[in-house]
């Protein structure tokens, strides 16, 4: 049966792994009390990249608590597509998309209305911006020209840039410091380090080859990172470990994507030159160094991303599509299929919203 897009016309209004919502711009703006700790996941924001060149990239709003998905919301609030969507940040009462193709970043309110759009270019040459981060009053992008740029929220004005290295990929916010993962289309094995009080670039830490879409802040403080390896063993995908203390290097476990609460690494170990009985969706505790089967691989064609719910148990997993609609299964902790969510083309993340 074919797949419909559009579930529900209207869209409720609402960190690489999920990005969580901040409850304003700058912490200066925020009364002196103490902190609010979420208690409930309200949605998430559904990334879908579209195919490539093609320009259908769409962003849907999925409503945790009636189980529903809707539309295309840019497409919705503004009468046109976004074109290709790279990346979605959601921070405050606002929404930042990338579009690497299109090389721009829009700026929208929660519900998809498009406030300001920043058409991005180096000496003529297009940017192509890529992921993002944020943190304390800006969001920050990197850029295949080799930059991460400073997105003042208030203004909606870039107030920085900085040369990274060559085509950088995700990004995570630790200890004053950005972690970047310097892909550099394949053959690149470091991750940069920047300063965000200075706004400067201070090293570059070596790590396996290939950083490049999987990076993030654990509870523990430290960042943890995927290298893709070349795609045929060498090396193997693998999740390492970053102590921004010291910027030593740790290996945890070979993932190709990963998704973490607590202490537990929810995993996908998918390599292309691997037969699929070496291929698994997995748990993987920090503490204990054990490793779970989760839910069986050969239930999907396709693995893309696998996503703990930031408050309750329930675990996302992608089964992506290139050429037409995706799905998202949701699990129980103990791996229960619980229901499956249909969703637009070559969906590649969600960005959960708490209150």
């Amino acid at each position: 049966m074919k797949k419909n897009l559009f579930y529900i016309a209207g869209c409720a209004l609402v960190l690489s792994g999920a990005l969580a919502a901040c409850s304003d711009e700058t912490p200066s703006q925020q009364p002196t009390i103490d902190p609010v700790v979420p208690s409930k996941t309200v949605g998430a924001y559904i990334v879908n990249t579209g195919n490539y060149s093609t320009n259908d990239g769409s962003i849907q709003w999925y409503d945790a608590e009636e189980g529903t998905v809707s539309g295309d919301i840019y497409l919705e609030a503004n009468g046109t597509n976004f074109g290709d969507v790279q990346d979605v940040c959601v921070y405050g009462s606002k929404l930042y998309v990338t579009g690497t193709n299109t090389s721009k970043l829009e700026v929208l309110t929660r519900a998809g209305k498009s406030l300001k759009k920043l058409s991005l270019s180096t000496d003529g040459v297009p940017s192509q911006p890529r992921y993002m981060t944020a943190h304390d009053g800006f969001v920050y992008f990197t850029a295949y020209d080799g930059t991460v740029s400073k997105l003042d929220t208030l203004t909606m004005d870039i107030v920085g840039k900085v040369q990274v290295g060559d085509y950088p990929e995700a990004l995570t916010y630790a200890e004053g410091k950005l972690y970047v993962c310097i892909s550099n289309y394949g053959s690149g094995d470091k991750v940069a380090v920047v300063d965000v009080a200075s706004f400067s670039k201070t090293k570059d830490i070596q790590v396996l080859l290939n950083p490049n879409y999987y990076i993030q802040t654990g509870n523990d403080g430290k960042v943890y990172v995927v290298s893709s390896g070349d795609y045929t063993g060498n090396p193997e995908a693998t999740l390492q470990s970053i102590d921004p203390q010291t910027d030593q290097v740790a290996t945890v476990c070979k993932a190709s994507a990963f998704g973490m609460k607590g202490n537990t690494v929810y995993g996908i170990y998918s390599e292309y030159w691997q037969t699929d009985e070496n291929k698994k969706i997995f748990t993987y505790n920090l503490e204990s160094g054990e490793e779970t089967a989760f839910v069986p691989y050969s239930d999907f064609g396709n693995p893309g991303f696998i996503l703990p719910d930031p408050i309750t148990d329930d675990v996302y997993v992608c089964d992506q599509s290139y050429s037409s609609l995706s799905d998202i299964r949701v699990y129980s902790k103990d791996g229960q299929l619980k229901k499956t969510i249909e969703t637009g083309v070559y969906t590649t993340n969600m960005r959960f919203v708490t209150e």
